[in-house]
């Protein structure tokens, strides 16, 4: 607890309340007298109004920073909207990338898989690399097909057809 320590008064000398009294017009009993009290009732009066004008001012700062913060609240938003909407296209992109990885690297586990049989078969890869199934050349389309299966495997498929010949125009 804190310790109340009173000051005591001091003593105010004669003269000086002879002063105070001259000042105030006091009477003897020391009670202020009208004039004293008219002109403090004035200068609080003129001090209230300059204190008006005073928060009229700090009024019109507060009003302005409320609304500047208000604006920058909404720009917020708008750059936390923006940066959601990239990041979420960032995501699909990257889907859509780990999904075309993964079905490459099928493909070529397939392709690979399908020259170690044929080495095994005695094919030699080197001298038919030219009669590859996506070659121009060939009179076959290629297409190969991984699908992903329920136990974890990976089924493909390929298949050769016949490539359809293109009529060409002939100008006469």
């Amino acid at each position: 607890m804190e310790k109340h320590t009173s000051k005591k008064r001091k003593k105010i000398t004669p003269q000086q309340l002879k002063k105070w009294r001259k000042d105030t017009n006091a009477c003897e009993h020391d009670k202020v007298g009208y004039q004293a009290l008219m002109n403090l009732a004035n200068g609080m009066f003129a001090r209230s109004k300059q204190d008006a004008e005073e928060m009229k001012k700090i009024i019109g700062v507060l009003d302005w920073q409320k609304d500047h913060i208000n604006s920058l609240k909404k720009m917020n938003e708008m750059l936390v909207d923006r940066y959601e909407d990239a990041i979420e296209n960032l995501e699909k992109q990257i889907e859509t990338l780990t999904k075309q990885r993964n079905d490459s690297t099928r493909a070529y586990n397939g392709l690979a898989q399908m020259g170690k049989f044929a080495e095994d078969m005695g094919i030699d890869l080197q001298s038919a690399k030219d009669d590859l199934p996506e070659a121009e050349k060939n009179k076959y389309d290629f297409k190969q097909t991984d699908t992903v299966l329920e136990s974890g495997k990976v089924k493909t498929e390929m298949k050769l057809t016949p490539k359809k010949k293109k009529e060409k125009d002939q100008c006469n």
